[in-house]
């Protein structure tokens, strides 16, 4: 495909799917917190007024998960609501699974059989796909412009649309942008809708390189009530689209979030994004895809590939070459090169639960490791 119209899409931290991504990811934060090196998983669905939180782990819980989720729930900005504030219900359900013991998860090798896809693209706003971008820009910008006051009518439950017109695989303008919000009071489509344009999506378009063209859309769908949990239910790891490239390449289809360092399909995804920035940063194609394969038992990938859609100064193969020679794909040198254990600890508590909302791809802001360009220089020597 050379030329297309792609779209994709994000959503605000209180949509009921991310609701769960970061209640998952926050479980996750807390364990690596008190220093465990034992595997935890966390599970999550919500519906109106309850929170469904499942929680495997190698170890005993040192912090209370219901509380968590609860306090989520209430920083998303639904806590002034009794029904999903301080009343909500949290239905839990905690199992320790010996394979999530500390001496397992210190083995360091895949526990399934995982393909993992990384992608970058020079010259973009960190280095990201336009039209996810784009969707990740207006969604965060929609959260800030509630939380401080802007728009305060706007409840913590929306959702961006972003279609991008590429030639020759080059994002050449937008096409359309979709919103769909939910009001905390009544007001009129065209008040909403001029506001939005001026405070949001104007904001969130410049500087991402991309014009817009001359018969640019954009729909408005208008919610009454507050949205969230009360209006639809959410589940963790429903937005994978999201979570990584909003469909522009191929992805693993498994969940990010709720998974600590251990989960070969959490880190790997992190491990071939890291490789493909390091390709494009060292000048080696103007756009990467990595691919990562591991098997059960086995601590090294089964098989890595390049694509660079035509776009390489080498071939795909002599790329790849070069990357296993410059970075270290082991199970637990991913771990110990981006310090996945300790991230919490180094954030003040919250390091995950942040990637959850908003991508957890192209986060420089928020000094995810993988974004780092660091192999660049060793792979552009060969």
């Amino acid at each position: 495909m050379r030329d297309f119209v792609m779209t994709s899409d994000s959503v605000t931290a209180g949509h009921p799917d991310k609701l769960c991504d970061r209640i998952s990811d926050a479980v996750v934060d807390a364990w690596l917190c008190h220093g465990l090196r034992a595997g935890v998983a966390a599970e999550c669905a919500v519906a109106s007024g309850v929170v469904f939180l499942s929680v495997r782990s190698g170890a005993g819980a040192p912090v209370d998960p219901a509380a968590i989720a609860r306090k989520v729930v209430a920083e998303a900005g639904y806590g002034d609501d009794a029904e999903e504030g301080d009343a909500l219900t949290v239905v839990l359900e905690m199992r320790e699974d010996d394979t999530l013991s500390p001496d397992r998860v210190t083995e360091a090798v895949s526990r399934h059989m995982v393909t993992a896809f990384g992608y970058a693209v020079a010259g973009a706003p960190a280095a990201m796909p336009a039209p996810i971008e784009a969707a990740h820009r207006i969604t965060a910008a929609l959260d800030a412009a509630r939380k401080d006051g802007r728009l305060p009518w706007l409840t913590p439950d929306a959702q961006a649309q972003v279609a991008v017109r590429h030639a020759d695989r080059r994002a050449a303008e937008v096409t359309a942008i979709a919103l769909n919000v939910a009001l905390a009071e009544a007001m009129s489509h065209a008040t909403v809708r001029e506001a939005l344009e001026a405070e949001i999506v104007g904001p969130a378009l410049d500087g991402l390189g991309v014009g817009r063209a001359r018969d640019m859309r954009l729909s408005l769908t208008v919610h009454p009530g507050r949205g969230g949990p009360s209006a639809h239910s959410g589940l963790t790891g429903r937005k994978t689209g999201d979570d990584t490239y909003g469909a522009f390449v191929r992805h693993g289809g498994s969940a990010l979030s709720g998974k600590d360092p251990s989960r070969v399909d959490r880190i790997a995804a992190y491990a071939a994004r890291h490789a493909a920035r390091a390709v494009t940063a060292a000048g080696l194609a103007r756009e990467c895809e990595v691919q990562l394969s591991y098997m059960p038992g086995d601590s090294a990938p089964h098989d890595l590939e390049v694509d660079s859609h035509g776009s390489g100064a080498l071939p795909d193969a002599e790329i790849a070459r070069r990357l296993a020679r410059a970075i270290d794909f082991r199970v637990g040198a991913i771990q110990e090169r981006f310090g996945l254990w300790e991230l919490p600890g180094r954030h003040d508590g919250s390091f995950y639960q942040r990637l959850a909302a908003h991508g957890h791809m192209g986060r420089e802001r928020l000094g995810a490791p993988w974004e780092d360009t660091d192999a660049a220089a060793s792979l552009a020597r060969g």
